[in-house]
Parts: C-alpha cells; sequence; structure tokens
C-alpha cells in the first residue's frame, strides 16, 4: 500500500515538471537571426553589402550583442577582419512580431578568404540567445600588368655617322667665339644707345589657400565624373591637395605615397586632427586610379567635400592688426618757461 502510494507521487512530480518544461518552453519568446551577403567573391577595396535580419516578438526586450553600427562621426569600424563605413536599420512590425533589418557597406583589404562570426540576438536576461548563420565570402587580389615576353638584349652597333661630324673641333670652336663676340657688341650697343630700362612686373604670389580654392573651384566645374572621367577627377583632386601640403606646411607630398602623406598629417599637430579627412580621399582615389574600380556619385561629392573641409580646416589664420596709434591720446611736452 505504501509502496504504491509512494509510485503515483513519483508518477505525478513526473508529470508537473514536464508540464513546467512544456510551459516554460512554450512562453520563451521565439527570436531568428539571419546573415546574407550581397557577393561570394569581390575585388579587394571593393564595396560589399552585408544583411542581417532579426524576427521576434514586439514585446521582448531583445539586446543586440556585438553589431558593428556607426556611430556620428565615425568613418569605418573594423569588425572581423573587414572596415563597415556604413550602417543602416529600418524597423517593421507585422502581427504582433518585430522584424529588424541591418544593411553593413564592408570593405576588404586583405586578399582571401573572410569568415564573418554569427550575429546574436539575447532575447530575455535568462533567455537562450539566439544566433545566425556564419556568413563567409572571398577577397580577390588585384590584377597587375607583367610582361608576357622577355627579348634578348640588342646587338652592339656602329654609331651613324653624319656631316657634320668631319668638322674639324677647332673650327667649331673659332665660330662659336665669333658668334660671342658679335651678340657682345651688338646687347653693347643697344643697351646703350638707347638707354631702355626695363621694369620687370612680377606676377603677384598667390597663398597655397587660395590657390587651392581656386583649383578646387576649378575642377568642379569641369563636371568630371558626371562625364565618365573619375580617373582624371581623382588625380587633380589629390594633385591640388598635395601641392597644397608643400606650399602650406613643407611637406614634400609630391614625392610620397598616400600611406605616408597620412603619416605626415598624424605627425603634424596642426593637420593631426583632419588627417582621416586626406586618408578616406587618398583611399577611394587609388581605387580608382589603380584597382579601376568606379565610385557612386555620393562617393564622388563626400571627397570633393572632404577636400574642401580640410583645406578650411587647416587655412593660415589672418595676422592681427596692428593697433593705430592715437596721435591725440599721446601725452604732450610742456614747454618750460
Amino acid at each position: 500500500m505504501k509502496r504504491h502510494y509512494l509510485h503515483n507521487i513519483g508518477k505525478n512530480a513526473l508529470a508537473a515538471s514536464c508540464l513546467l518544461a512544456s510551459a516554460a518552453a512554450w512562453s520563451a519568446p521565439t527570436v531568428k537571426v539571419s546573415a546574407d551577403i550581397d557577393s561570394a567573391a569581390i575585388v579587394m577595396g571593393s564595396l560589399n553589402h552585408l544583411r542581417v535580419t532579426v524576427d521576434m516578438p514586439s514585446s521582448t526586450p531583445a539586446q543586440l550583442i556585438d553589431f558593428p553600427l556607426l556611430t556620428p562621426g565615425v568613418e569605418y569600424l573594423e569588425f572581423n577582419g573587414v572596415d563597415v563605413v556604413a550602417s543602416d536599420s529600418t524597423s517593421t512590425e507585422t502581427d504582433a512580431r518585430t522584424r529588424l533589418k541591418f544593411d553593413f557597406t564592408i570593405q576588404a583589404f586583405d586578399p582571401g578568404e573572410v569568415t564573418i562570426p554569427p550575429f546574436a540576438v539575447l532575447p530575455a536576461p535568462g533567455a537562450d540567445t539566439a544566433f545566425s548563420n556564419v556568413v563567409t565570402f572571398k577577397v580577390l587580389p588585384v590584377d597587375v600588368d607583367s610582361l608576357a615576353t622577355i627579348h634578348p638584349m640588342a646587338s652592339v652597333v656602329s654609331a651613324q655617322s653624319r656631316w657634320y661630324d668631319y668638322i674639324p673641333n677647332w673650327l667649331i670652336w673659332l665660330l662659336a667665339g665669333l658668334a660671342v663676340a658679335a651678340a657682345a657688341v651688338w646687347a653693347y650697343f643697344t643697351f646703350h644707345r638707347h638707354r631702355v630700362v626695363v621694369e620687370e612686373r612680377r606676377k603677384p604670389v598667390v597663398p597655397p589657400y587660395e590657390l587651392a580654392v581656386q583649383r578646387l573651384n576649378d575642377l568642379q566645374q569641369r563636371h568630371l565624373p558626371e562625364n565618365g572621367h573619375e580617373k582624371e577627377y581623382y588625380t587633380r583632386l589629390v594633385d591640388i591637395l598635395r601641392d597644397y601640403l608643400q606650399g602650406r606646411f613643407g611637406i614634400n607630398a609630391m614625392e610620397m605615397t598616400s600611406t605616408q602623406i597620412v603619416k605626415a598629417l598624424r605627425d603634424n599637430p596642426q593637420t593631426r586632427m583632419t588627417a582621416d579627412e586626406i586618408r578616406a580621399v587618398l583611399s577611394v582615389a587609388d581605387f580608382v586610379k589603380f584597382a579601376k574600380v568606379r565610385p557612386l556619385p555620393d562617393d564622388n561629392i563626400r571627397s570633393f567635400n572632404r577636400a574642401i573641409s580640410f583645406v578650411e580646416q587647416t587655412r593660415p589664420k589672418p595676422e592681427p592688426e596692428p593697433e593705430a596709434e592715437n596721435n591725440d591720446t599721446k601725452a604732450r611736452p610742456t614747454k618750460t618757461k
């Protein structure tokens, strides 16, 4: 009798625990996370879009874990081997469920295979974390032209002789001396007879800031990107900035690579805060000139605005005007009787 009673108690406890587990599983918020990418193979430095979708109940206070969201003022964010250069998100609600969509614009500069780990979402404290799938894509290196054929060295060829090779050297020197003497006599009589005073008017030197602004305005009026001349546009834009750095700060930018220019700017206290403006312009220009990447119209406008911003932020401060002496307020000496 007692054994039968204990057996019933055990069965009831087991059933109760199963019901509680089922209720807990039924009440736990269902969160789904998925990730995908536009292209599974991209060229080094080109843009790609990584999209993440979070589907969850509207009442769930979900927490996004390590999502690479850019904050205002941040140009890019390093994230698992790629650079996130832009981020966007949208939210829609249907049938008491909320769907969050994230669009991350990424770039990769190291060739090889890149693996983005799963994105994690915590539905609520104490609940299981929801993970997305793993995203993998390849980064292809930029093709570099090389010589297809190595030609052998040319054989020794005798020098071609001409008629003036047979003129004696002493005769050449004699004629040259006579020509110099004749020129000296002509110059003496010309300048001493007329006594003409030539006033050389030197063109005033344009300051580096004003010259850079003039050249940038002229470049904007040409509308090169709109006509399909992106490479010429970025070549002229970078040359203007290099000349400005040479004239304004004495940085020999014409003989430097993009990396060396950015390092020189960061080492200079006057340009340290604006070095990222030039870094972004040089990065886009290198991809256009060497990787043959065609930027978007927004990228062209953004690069031009960054160049203008850098020139304006580093313009020399106007010198304070000297205070005019007020002769009326000066103490005048009095005559002694």
